[in-house]
């Protein structure tokens, strides 16, 4: 009998996960979500150096050295995608799993897979379909959570749990460090409220740091090296001056870039993120940048001010309800926040209702966790709006812990069914089934502006493919968009998971970004018999490429001030967007 009930839930949940993937592989095409995932999968394929690399930068070491293992043994398939993919149908799976494999009546079975289906389609279609890495760390530390608070004596739950937290912080460590609060509440909350298994939820948190420490120690080995110890230097100055900071200008702090030997269109390179191509441009300079940027924002805004300039948007992202406009910006938290608010409700109505089986004990001890949970959940997202940096895909994965922890207290709370948090409960999945229209709007004019946006790129790769024995530099901002060339709604730059698959040797670069002077770059130019980005430019099969619509007038000032004078020649054009241009010596 037993195992006749396990087989149907996992034919029960194996048709919901297939539905849910049919469902938006129907409505659209996958896609990496960002460029940041379009360079992981090419160092990861070989496609960056000319042999897949185990050392992708933002990941750690582990995991890329695993998935570039892939790559080595059959280069063909595009297995990052595949393994990103696969990490948020197993977590659809396991979610849907557990709640299905909890309900004993057949009839029941059935409410609960829709419920899931809706709720899944309503919240994370587009997510599915335009696949970042981050959110996918996001959905394993979500879903760790859930099976540590639906754990059941003698079951797996915990173990499993550790296994995905430990893939989630090797995947993208940030975001796995920013929800693990949530995740540590989660585990409190579940503890506190059963008054049970002390000694294994003690031990699945030492083993969940245990976990950290150890990816964090095989990380820092596989990029032990001296070479990468100093790009890593150089990569964190990167991301505080770019993420959180910013460029202050250079006629206004002229004495300051004077102080750390910065000249004008030096400072100009930081403006436009080409700064690649000087190589006095080091860890020490962005550091310097950063610093100075910083303190200025605090002479201008003290931190106090910040934080409570902060509240106010926190607050209307709470209350706020709107269609989604487009796929990301302008912003809008609907319909996670709204379902948020309803399952607060529910946790409320199981601690005070039916009142004969309360006590003002176990109320209390609710209310409290709730305010505990609630006071996480309201740090984490002041931290990251004071930090300006609260794209959807951190937004969303903090979103997605709220609901499963909330989830998880109205599922302990209530022991009879469930018929307290009916109305919340059904409440959550109207919403939801409202939002899936929305949701399907959404992808399908994501995916015409994505498609606009790859007419034009297809064509320059294409150029690039058909002209392998040149080299060519990609000015960083037109790695991204086609500037004012790019038709109404054209989307940025992004590459279609599965389609046009080429991990051969790529014969261009752009001139800054994330992996820019890292030992990758290094290698991907004595790939090709380059030595430094500034000398290679002026080689007779070197080229720059630029949108038509920009002044190629700052390449010229920058070599000018190298003491450098040079002809900048445009040499051919791609899709009547992009200009191919020599730069000689006069």
């Amino acid at each position: 009998m037993r195992r006749s009930s396990l087989s149907l839930n996992i034919i029960i949940t194996a048709l919901i996960t297939l539905i849910i993937m049919v469902v938006v592989g129907v409505v659209g095409d996958y896609y990496f979500d960002l460029n940041d995932d379009v360079l992981m999968k090419d160092i990861l394929s070989g496609s960056y150096t000319g042999v897949p690399a185990g050392h992708n930068i933002q990941m750690l070491y582990p995991i890329s050295a695993l998935i570039s293992v892939f790559y080595r043994v059959f280069r063909a398939p595009d297995w990052y995608g595949i393994f990103l993919c696969f990490l948020q149908f197993l977590c659809v799976f396991a979610v849907a799993y557990h709640v299905i494999a909890d309900v004993s009546e057949k009839a029941n079975k059935i409410v609960w897979s829709v419920m899931v289906i809706l709720l899944f389609l309503g919240t994370m279609a587009s997510h599915f379909l335009f696949v970042q890495y981050t959110f996918t760390c996001g959905m394993l530390s979500a879903t760790a959570t859930f099976l540590i608070m639906t754990h059941k004596e003698k079951d797996n739950n915990l173990i499993f749990a550790v296994i995905l937290v430990f893939v989630a912080y090797l995947l993208r460590s940030e975001m796995l460090l920013l929800t693990l609060p949530m995740l540590c509440v989660g585990i409190l909350i579940r503890w506190a409220l059963t008054g049970k298994e002390f000694k294994n939820y003690l031990k699945a948190f030492i083993l969940i740091i245990c976990a950290l420490i150890l990816g964090n120690v095989a990380n820092k080995i596989g990029y032990s090296s001296p070479e990468w110890k100093e790009f890593y230097r150089l990569f964190d100055a990167r991301t505080e001056l770019y993420d959180f900071q910013y460029i202050p200008e250079y006629a206004d702090n002229k004495d300051f870039y004077d102080s750390i030997g910065l000249s004008e269109s030096e400072q100009e390179l930081l403006v436009n993120y080409n700064f690649g191509i000087d190589e006095e441009i080091n860890a020490d300079t962005l550091n310097a940048v950063a610093q100075y940027a910083a303190k200025l924002r605090t002479d201008e805004v003290p931190m106090t001010k910040q934080l409570l300039n902060a509240i106010s948007p926190y607050l209307y992202r709470m209350r706020f309800i709107s269609g989604q406009k487009s796929y990301e910006y302008p912003m809008t938290d609907f319909p996670w926040n709204m379902i948020v608010l309803l399952l607060y409700l529910g946790a409320i109505l199981t601690a005070l209702f039916p009142v004969a089986e309360k006590n003002k004990k176990n109320i209390l001890l609710t209310f409290g966790l709730l305010a505990l949970l609630f006071a996480c959940r309201s740090s984490l997202w002041l931290y990251i709006i004071v930090r300006g940096r609260d794209p959807i895909r951190i937004t969303h994965p903090l979103y997605l812990m709220e609901i499963v922890i909330l989830l998880a207290i109205i599922h302990m709370k209530d022991r009879n069914g469930k018929r307290v948090v009916f109305v919340p409960l059904v409440a959550v999945s109207l919403i939801s089934l409202l939002s899936i229209p929305n949701q399907f709007d959404i992808i399908k004019a994501e995916i015409a502006s994505r498609n606009s946006m790859r007419q034009h790129y297809d064509a320059l790769y294409d150029y690039f493919d058909a002209n392998k024995d040149n080299f060519y530099f990609i000015d960083v901002y037109t790695s991204v968009s086609c500037g004012e060339n790019k038709a109404d709604g054209e989307a940025t730059f992004s590459e279609k998971m599965f389609e046009r698959v080429d991990n051969s040797y790529a014969n261009h670069d752009i001139m800054g970004g994330w992996a820019s002077k890292s030992p990758l770059f290094e290698e991907k130019m004595q790939k090709f018999g380059l030595t430094n980005m500034q000398d290679s430019l002026l080689l007779d099969n070197v080229y720059m490429v630029q949108v038509l619509s920009e002044d190629v007038t700052w390449i010229a000032d920058y070599y000018r001030e190298k003491g450098i004078d040079v002809t900048v020649k445009e040499v051919d054009k791609v899709a009547d967007v992009f200009g191919i241009y020599s730069i000689s010596v006069r």
